[in-house]
C-alpha cells in the first residue's frame, strides 16, 4: 500500500509540460527561429504572433517557431494558471533575422500563497500515507 501511495503522489506531482515546434509558414525564404523559454514550464499556455494563434491552453517546457518572417514581430505569451500569484501575460516585439535564431525567455511570477499552502498540506498526508500509517 505504502508503494502504491507513493507512486500516486509522484504521478501527481509531476510535470506533463512538452518542448513544442511550430512551423509558423511553409515559406522558408527569408525567414529565422524564434525560441521562447520560460523560466519554468507553464500551464494552459496561449502564444500569438502577430495576432495569430500559435499554441493555445497546452502545458509549454519551451517552444520553437520555425519560418517566421524576416522584421519585427509581436508575440504574446499568456498563462491561465491560479498558482501564480499574479497573471502572466506578456507582450513582447521581437526583431527577427534571416537565417538566425532568437531567443526570448520569459519570466513566471512568483507562486501564490495558497499554492503553498496546498503544498505543504499534500505533502503532509504524502509522508503521513508512506511513514505514519497504521499497516
Amino acid at each position: 500500500m505504502k508503494h502504491l501511495s507513493f507512486i500516486l503522489v509522484v504521478v501527481f506531482l509531476s510535470s506533463c509540460s512538452k518542448d513544442f515546434y511550430v512551423s509558423y509558414q511553409s515559406n522558408a525564404e527569408r525567414t529565422g527561429k524564434v525560441v521562447i523559454l520560460p523560466s519554468e514550464p507553464t500551464s494552459q499556455t496561449t502564444v500569438t504572433l502577430d495576432d495569430n494563434i500559435i499554441i493555445k491552453s497546452k502545458n509549454v517546457k519551451s517552444l520553437t517557431i520555425d519560418n517566421v518572417p524576416e522584421g519585427e514581430v509581436k508575440i504574446n505569451y499568456v498563462s491561465n494558471n491560479s498558482t501564480y500569484k499574479d497573471k502572466l501575460n506578456q507582450e513582447m516585439f521581437v526583431n527577427v533575422i534571416n537565417g538566425k535564431e532568437t531567443t526570448q525567455l520569459i519570466q513566471t511570477p512568483p507562486r501564490s500563497t495558497g499554492y503553498w499552502i496546498y503544498s505543504g498540506l499534500g505533502g503532509l498526508v504524502a509522508l503521513y500515507l508512506l511513514f505514519l500509517s497504521p499497516k
